[in-house]
């Protein structure tokens, strides 16, 4: 994929900001939710007003759908605080919102990887 100076900024800011949140979460964070939880992309707006953060939680296998959501809105809950952290250790101009999304994407391919092997069987 080719990525235009404007892209790459794109980006390059989700990336920052990826890795501050693994930070935040790793070293201030004392909710022990929270502290399972992954941070595994970010997705920026063009306009750099909005973010996407996509996370996993370790062993969310063993845990049951309502504990996911329920981490899910308490991480939610608590983007301020993320906001706050990402102000005060980043050099960005403005934080963007925040909006953190459980990413199941793992669990599904491998789900229907299982599927797959069952039907060639």
């Amino acid at each position: 994929m080719k990525y235009d100076s404007d892209n790459l900024r794109i980006h390059r800011i989700g990336a920052a900001i990826q890795k501050e949140i693994a930070q935040v979460i790793q070293n201030d964070i004392n909710d022990p939710r929270i502290k399972d939880v992954v941070i595994t992309e970010v997705e920026m707006s063009k306009d750099l007003k909005h973010a996407k953060v996509f996370f996993l939680i370790f062993n969310h296998k063993s845990k049951k759908s309502e504990e996911i959501k329920s981490i899910t809105k308490t991480i939610n809950s608590s983007k301020l605080f993320f906001k706050k952290k990402l102000s005060k250790n980043s050099n960005l101009r403005s934080v963007p919102n925040l909006r953190f999304i459980f990413d199941d994407t793992e669990s599904k391919a491998f789900e229907l990887e299982e599927l797959i092997n069952k039907s060639l069987k």
